[in-house]
């Protein structure tokens, strides 16, 4: 059967419309018109039988074959597998140098200390100031202790001292008079 023939195709088409063709017959039309520009009154049987056959076209065994090409050629070649290993072996290597790096530079959390921090004697020393009959506050670093000195209205001063539980982490005042 001539495909390229006018009234060959013609006398096709009249029997694909006709659901008559067999699967063979319609694969020659779907191929002719996907590789030939219909003529004029052809144009749109020929979109319909490229639209019904457009996926077989598609994957035909000489497309995917030509894809298959042009990805292999497109791939990356791939590593002697002794290079990989060296690969993997300078990546790890080089992710252990940053993470000894990393440990080193960035700042550990300090070890509960024993000397009372400045905003625990200013809040001690707050609440000492909230009473009515304190005139005057001074706090003074003794060692691992602070000495803290209220002098009231009256003239008369008390003593305390604040100290740290480094068990707990808890500080703690104690009137001495």
């Amino acid at each position: 059967m001539d495909i390229k023939d006018k009234y060959t195709r013609m006398a096709l088409v009249a029997k694909y419309l006709e659901a008559e063709t067999t699967l063979t017959e319609e694969t020659l039309l779907a191929d002719y018109y996907a590789a030939n520009e219909p003529e004029e009154e052809e144009r749109n049987i020929a979109l319909m039988i490229r639209a019904e056959h457009a996926n077989e076209t598609l994957l035909s065994k000489e497309r995917a074959e030509e894809f298959d090409r042009i990805v292999d050629q497109t791939k990356p070649k791939q590593l002697k597998p002794y290079l990989r290993r060296m690969a993997y072996a300078i990546g790890t290597a080089a992710a252990i140098a940053l993470l000894l790096v990393f440990n080193v530079a960035l700042p550990h959390e300090a070890e509960p200390s024993n000397s009372i921090t400045t905003v625990e004697i200013a809040g001690y020393v707050q609440q000492l100031m909230n009473m009515e009959d304190v005139e005057t506050i001074s706090a003074s670093p003794v060692k691992d202790c602070v000495l803290v000195t209220a002098t009231l209205t009256d003239g008369t001063t008390k003593m305390f001292i604040m100290n740290k539980d480094t068990e707990k982490g808890s500080t703690s005042m104690l009137a001495i008079n």
